[in-house]
């Protein structure tokens, strides 16, 4: 808990002081009272100025724009505009304030452990995404605290894009969509190895996969550089959907309208029209297994033979388990 004690004069105790304890509620902001607005270098010199106005109440402290907004009402007085807002700290003399602080996770997992167990759209703060970054999060799959980066589910979404596209992101985090090629980079570049794992389902009962079903799980993913070339390496032996990742391996992205293949006879984004990494010797029947017949290294976009499948692409931080038997962070292409 946060506890800012400040002496405003001329009022109180036996040197004519007052001192005054003001208690902050962590990513949260007070709206529609705010007096006037300083740029101030901390949240003591904030809270300070507004015990110097005998108008203030409260005070919301922005810390990405060091930004102090003074209020005339506090949180109790106007409980209908006290919003969940990221990167703020709210303050004022109410005791029982921290307790509506909102506490700021670093990933999926994180969330998970908090006790958030239901799976949803969540706003996470990972390294690289200071003012936070909003994801799917599935607590489902495999212990869940998955960040899902794609999800390709019924064709409501067309994912034959251009490279604009998949470097930003298109889609809704609600149905289908691609979280984007510089979101990816930014999670994937920070520290640690992150673990791939992708979940495949024929729901036309069109391969031999056990219950219809197929995975394939990767230790070491990153996205890096400018065309967001693949690494990914240790696959998994127990694996049921072949190793079809390692192969492109060293790769990098292409779409429609930038060909960074090897295939120099014709682009084959354009080929397969799908956008995804280089998939230099691709083949439709390739004995690499049932995830490179379908679908080509990251972007996993739907092909010629994909319209009866459900693909998840998912990544987490680590080798899976954590020292406390949680699942670690995680990323998931769906």
């Amino acid at each position: 808990m946060t506890v800012l004690g400040l002496v405003n004069g001329f009022q109180g105790d036996h040197c004519g002081n007052r001192k005054h304890i003001f208690i902050a509620a962590e990513n949260r902001a007070l709206q529609t009272s705010t007096l006037r607005e300083e740029q101030v270098k901390s949240a003591v010199r904030c809270v300070s100025y507004c015990h110097a106005d005998n108008n203030c109440r409260s005070v919301n402290y922005h810390e990405t724009d060091q930004l102090c907004q003074m209020n005339n009402l506090t949180r109790m007085q106007n409980p209908a505009d006290f919003f969940t807002h990221y990167g703020s700290v709210y303050f004022d003399d109410d005791v029982h304030t921290s307790l509506f602080s909102v506490p700021q996770f670093r990933g999926c997992d994180e969330v998970l452990q908090a006790g958030h167990n239901v799976s949803g759209i969540y706003t996470i703060f990972t390294a690289g995404f200071n003012d936070g970054l909003q994801v799917y999060c599935d607590m489902e799959t495999d212990g869940g605290g998955w960040i899902v980066i794609q999800r390709r589910q019924d064709g409501s979404v067309d994912f034959y894009r251009n490279w604009a596209d998949y470097q930003v992101g298109f889609g809704s985090l609600s149905g289908e969509f691609w979280l984007g090629n510089d979101n990816l980079r930014s999670l994937t570049e920070t520290e640690g190895k992150w673990q791939l794992r992708i979940d495949l389902e024929d729901w036309e009962d069109n391969t031999d996969w056990e219950n219809n079903t197929a995975w394939a799980e990767y230790d070491d993913f990153q996205i890096h550089g400018d065309n967001y070339t693949l690494q990914v390496n240790s696959y998994n032996t127990h694996s049921t959907a072949g190793d079809s990742l390692t192969y492109h391996n060293g790769t990098m992205f292409s779409t429609k309208d930038k060909d960074n293949d090897t295939f120099k006879k014709k682009l084959c984004a354009k080929l397969r029209k799908v956008a995804r990494s280089q998939a230099s010797g691709f083949r439709d029947e390739s004995s690499r297994g049932a995830v490179a017949g379908v679908f080509v290294a990251v972007a996993y976009s739907v092909g010629s033979r994909s319209s009866s499948l459900t693909v998840d692409a998912l990544v987490r931080l680590g080798s899976g388990v954590d020292a406390l038997g949680l699942a670690s962070s995680k990323l998931s292409v769906v």
